[in-house]
């Protein structure tokens, strides 16, 4: 195994003997390694400081409130940070199972949402909300960090710039500004796990925090579609009970192009 950064001692004793194989996320200040030892699956994240940094402390703050990976070790040395996490050992819900079956899947994704809406708030210490999400994404667009190759050819002819694009979410405000929920983030299938056709937890903490509901709807949407096909949206909305708000769901879409 090639590591792109030194490996510390803790974490040399900790993959000692184990079976490391990398997961290549196509980032060049990031490695990933999936560790097997002692009959169990961990994931060892290795980054340059300050990009672990808020998924640990979320992953911290969300223990005992929602199903997330344990946090095994936290460190930061010489500008490196190391998390290992022990893994979820369910199946994502675009798995071959799921996809062949969505009619099973929908269910789990409304409980996964039942879930979500029962975090209280009240003492969360991160805040994603609409602004937060403009904020970021004019830096972005200041900083050329967005690959326009992630935006559709449709988004680009209707507004002609990134900064149009930007100036119309920020004057619709409005248009998804809602109640604010524990939102998860980034609620796509592939961070959604089950494990015998029951809703286990997520992964991917990075963007969770306080912020509009709908957020967390629209990426599930986008998702449930891209999967299982547009039908079934209809039965998430039923069983989740809740009506179809297309205005909150395209603003949301439309900021996605430049936000994930």
């Amino acid at each position: 195994m090639k590591f792109k950064y030194k490996i510390i001692k803790q974490i040399e004793n900790f993959i000692k003997d184990a079976n490391l194989t990398e997961i290549n996320i196509g980032c060049s200040n990031s490695q990933i390694i999936r560790i097997e030892k002692s009959n169990k699956i961990y994931f060892l994240k290795i980054a340059d400081e300050g990009v672990l940094t808020s998924e640990y402390e979320k992953l911290k703050w969300l223990k005992g409130k929602i199903k997330v990976p344990e946090a095994i070790l936290y460190k930061k040395e010489a500008g490196v940070e190391y998390l290992i996490t022990e893994a979820l050992l369910g199946e994502m819900l675009c798995s071959d199972y799921y996809l062949e079956n969505p009619n099973e899947g929908i269910p789990i994704i409304v409980d996964a949402f039942k879930q979500i809406y029962k975090v209280d708030i009240k003492d969360c210490p991160f805040k994603v909300d609409l602004d937060y999400k403009l904020k970021l994404i004019k830096y972005n667009i200041d900083n050329g960090l967005i690959n326009k190759n992630n935006i559709s050819s449709a988004t680009l002819k209707k507004f002609g710039s990134l900064d149009n694009i930007y100036k119309y979410l920020l004057e619709n405000k409005k248009l998804a500004e809602d109640e604010l929920y524990f939102s998860y983030g980034d609620t796509s299938l592939p961070n959604i796990f089950a494990s015998d056709n029951k809703f286990l937890g997520f992964i991917d903490v990075g963007e969770c925090g306080i912020a509009e509901k709908w957020f967390d709807i629209a990426i599930v949407i986008k998702s449930i579609i891209r999967n299982y096909g547009e039908h079934f949206t209809k039965e998430f909305y039923k069983k989740i009970g809740i009506e179809e708000n297309k205005d909150k769901i395209d603003y949301y879409l439309l900021m996605m192009e430049l936000y994930l």
